[in-house]
Parts: structure tokens; C-alpha cells; sequence
């Protein structure tokens, strides 16, 4: 045991009551790289307490975050990275994406979730379908003032929970309408996010079959400066409840 704990806050919520994964994996990977470099990925166990000290807890050769009642609440080991790249688009072709949202979802499942969201204050992670015929979904998102430090340093827990939640739209309204968790997450940062800057985020099927597999279905996602730089991207696995 590493003696260390992170702590999920009340508004940092995905399903409702519960913490968001995108946030509270990075929250855990960066205790995490306190011990080690290696490239990880994190699986998503349980529902994540919110406002319980969870601990980051040594097992081996993987790490897990653990509840005070013993619960695994995610475990992360060493991963070969393997993400998948796709195209860039503007931050117009991004906005007009989130247009669309309204269009397309019909009933959102996670209204209290701090990332996508209706509360305000909210970060807006309104992923729609792009007009281009590539079976993506998009999004602008805008880093939020909240989130830099007085050194112009970004959370980038704002970006883990961003481009997940622009993964889960893909995955929950592309083809046919599930409600989906993730259960697998791994996110490479390419590029420092800047303050105050608007970001294109994209969402596909990555590098595997797009189609359900049963309940599983696999996603990318990815995160493009106004410049078309790609400056993060994910791989992730989802499971319909």
C-alpha cells in the first residue's frame, strides 16, 4: 500500500451519485506515476464513492483504488499503447456536431454528470453527429476557467472526463440507442491544453469492429487543437446496461 488516497468530490459526478471515470481514472493514474512511468490503462470495477477517501493500494504488478468498505473500485496495469488515429476537424465542423445533440438524444441518462451533463455549470460535452458521412460524433469544448491554476497550468482531469464522455455519446447513440459504462479507459496527453482554449473532440469506433459485440462495444476519441493538431486521444471499452 502506498499510504496515499484521492478523494471524488460531490460535483464531480457521472452517473448520478456516483464519480465520473474519465476524472477519477486520472485522478488514480497520477498517484499512480509517483511510482512508476510505464504506459497503463485502468478497468473500471465498481461504482466510484464520492466525498470517501479511496485508497491507491499496490497489488503486484497492478495497481488498485479501493473503497473503505474493501470494494475494487478500479484497477490499472502496464498496457502496450495501441491508439487509434482519425482525422481532424475544425472547430465549426465541432460546434455544429453539438447542434445536433438535441437532435439525437432524446432522454439523457446522466443529467447530473458535471462533464456532459445538464446541470449548469456543466461543461457542455454535447457530442452530435458530424456531417460528414464518417460515423463520428463531435463537439467543441472550451477548457474552463476552474480548472487553471494560478501558473496557467490545466487539470487534465477536465480532459480525461471530456473525451470519455464524447466517447459514450458515440458509443450510446451511433447505429442503435444503448445506455453504456465504461469499464476500460487509457489516455495519452500529446500536447499541454491551454487556458481558455476551445478544442474539436471527436468520437469513433477507433481501430476495431464499430458494431456491438453482445453487450461490449469498443470506442476512440481524441481531442484536436483550432490548428488541426491532435493533443490527446483515448481507447476505451463500454458495456450496455
Amino acid at each position: 500500500m502506498t499510504g496515499d488516497t484521492i478523494r471524488i468530490g460531490q460535483w464531480f459526478q457521472g452517473p448520478t451519485d456516483f464519480g465520473q471515470g474519465g476524472w477519477t481514472a486520472q485522478r488514480f493514474l497520477d498517484r499512480i506515476a509517483e511510482h512508476t512511468d510505464r504506459p497503463m490503462t485502468v478497468s473500471i470495477a465498481a461504482a466510484i464513492p464520492l466525498e470517501v477517501d479511496l485508497a491507491v493500494v499496490a497489488q503486484g504488478d497492478r495497481w488498485e483504488l479501493v473503497a473503505p468498505d474493501g470494494t475494487t473500485i478500479m484497477a490499472a496495469g502496464e498496457w502496450q499503447p495501441g491508439f487509434a488515429d482519425t482525422d481532424a476537424i475544425t472547430i465549426d465542423a465541432a460546434r455544429a456536431a453539438r447542434h445536433r445533440f438535441l437532435d439525437t438524444v432524446d432522454e439523457h441518462p446522466v443529467p447530473s454528470c458535471f462533464s456532459c451533463g445538464r446541470l449548469p455549470g456543466s461543461m457542455g460535452v454535447h457530442a452530435g453527429p458530424l456531417a460528414d458521412g464518417t460515423d463520428r460524433f463531435a463537439t467543441d469544448w472550451t477548457v474552463p476557467d476552474w480548472a487553471v491554476d494560478p501558473d496557467g497550468n490545466v487539470d487534465t482531469g477536465t480532459l480525461w472526463a471530456a473525451i470519455d464522455c464524447c466517447a459514450a455519446w458515440w458509443v450510446g447513440w451511433s447505429r442503435e440507442r444503448r445506455v453504456a459504462l465504461t469499464v476500460q479507459y487509457a489516455v495519452e496527453e500529446i500536447h499541454p491544453l491551454r487556458p481558455g482554449a476551445t478544442y474539436a473532440l471527436v468520437g469513433w469506433g477507433g481501430d476495431h469492429d464499430p458494431e456491438w459485440d453482445g453487450r461490449k462495444r469498443h470506442a476512440a476519441s481524441a481531442a484536436f487543437d483550432a490548428e488541426g493538431r491532435c493533443v490527446a486521444r483515448s481507447d476505451s471499452f463500454w458495456v450496455s446496461i
